[in-house]
């Protein structure tokens, strides 16, 4: 079993008061969205069945905060702190996944700002 199929499970959680609080803090935003470039270490996944323990797991991955931190253009003590509340709120997971409703907002909020760059309406959008 990979990684992508031990978490699915964690990463379809709807959220909505985790994912509220990362919308009203530019910081957990920023983090969110530099996650999945995070260099990280995991251990080997989980034979197929097994539930995965998420603490543990946390406990036995290793993350590369500096290089965190550049990504997000934060310091470093700003990448911990939003670390704990973006991993306790289970809106990241250890494989630079995040849950799919964090992942949705974000993509929403990047589309908008690049519309509002551009000064592009939404009804000017064509499918």
């Amino acid at each position: 079993m990979t990684w992508q199929e031990a978490l699915l499970v964690h990463r379809a959680a709807e959220n909505y008061q985790g994912v509220a609080l990362m919308v009203r803090d530019p910081v957990l935003m920023r983090l969110a969205a530099a996650w999945p470039q995070v260099k990280r270490q995991l251990p080997e996944p989980p034979p197929q069945g097994q539930e995965v323990d998420l603490e543990a797991l946390w406990q036995k991955t290793e993350i590369d905060f500096q290089g965190w931190a550049e990504l997000a253009q934060l310091e470093a003590m700003q990448v911990i702190n939003g670390w704990q509340v973006l991993k306790g709120n289970g809106l990241i997971l250890p494989d630079g996944t995040m849950i799919h409703l964090a992942d949705n907002v974000l993509k929403k909020e990047a589309a908008g700002t690049l519309m509002a760059e551009f000064g592009i309406k939404a009804g000017e959008v064509k499918k």
